[in-house]
């Protein structure tokens, strides 16, 4: 017999907010009830939001042209100041990297026609440096299939919003050099990156979002997919991105 589709959605948003609320982690999401599809998935992701009452600070998207876009809320609890020092709850080492970060400087609410590059580009303030923490509340995350991701934010734990330029559309940004320090040492130090090519092209692809139903609003932050790829993190480490030509962000692990 299966189980009905609000049966099943509702079981993942309470395995979840469980998690959240006992700062624990789940071994997965049970297979009778985890979420069949993208649509499903996106469900989940804004059933856990509403439940949980967080205004929403920012964004995360991950974005592939012509393969895959996801994105997940970052709650405006999560988005922290540079230098910053971040507590996470969770037993499992978190992972760094390093984002180019879009701030917005006017609401894009959802509709039915597209909106254009240079109608997104007018509503973005400010480019910035950003340092991601991805604290999954699933322990096999980076194994787990893409809708449990979706379900559970995209791993998301914080944002750190470094500094940055009003000037960015004289920057290349898809030619950004980009080098990440844990404690002082050079673990990357690459160009370019993001699987978006311009990071631009991430925002624009979630604008247009098929899945979206919130709007992007004046003073939330975008980040657009890691430029850097992941590194663990441990308690202690204190972090920094620099984008050359952007800004940096920093932060310490506690």
């Amino acid at each position: 017999m299966s189980i009905p589709d609000a049966t099943r959605i509702a079981h993942t948003v309470a395995s979840l907010l469980g998690a959240r609320r006992t700062s624990s982690t789940l071994a997965m999401l049970a297979p009778p009830y985890a979420p069949a599809s993208l649509e499903e998935a996106f469900t989940v992701q804004r059933e856990v939001t509403r439940q949980l009452g967080a205004p929403i600070g920012g964004w995360k998207v991950g974005y592939a042209p012509g393969v895959r876009l996801t994105h997940a809320p970052i709650y405006r609890d999560a988005c922290l100041a540079n230098d910053a020092s971040v507590h996470l709850p969770y037993a499992e080492a978190p992972a760094v990297e390093g984002e180019v970060a879009f701030v917005l400087g006017r609401d894009l609410p959802v509709r039915d026609t597209s909106y254009s590059d240079e109608e997104i580009a007018a509503a973005v303030d400010e480019v910035c440096a950003a340092i991601e923490v991805g604290a999954p509340r699933l322990r096999n995350f980076m194994e787990a299939p893409i809708e449990h991701k979706i379900a559970d934010n995209m791993g998301n734990g914080a944002l750190i919003r470094g500094s940055g330029t009003r000037a960015w559309r004289a920057i290349d940004l898809a030619a950004l050099r980009v080098r990440v320090e844990i404690d002082g040492r050079v673990v990357t130090d690459l160009v370019g990156g993001n699987s978006a090519g311009d990071p631009f092209n991430a925002l624009v692809a979630l604008a247009n979002a098929p899945h979206r139903r919130e709007p992007l609003q004046a003073g939330q932050t975008v980040i657009s997919g890691t430029c850097t790829g992941l590194y663990p993190g441990h308690a202690g480490n204190e972090v920094k991105v620099v984008f050359e030509g952007l800004g940096e962000a920093r932060m310490t692990l506690v």
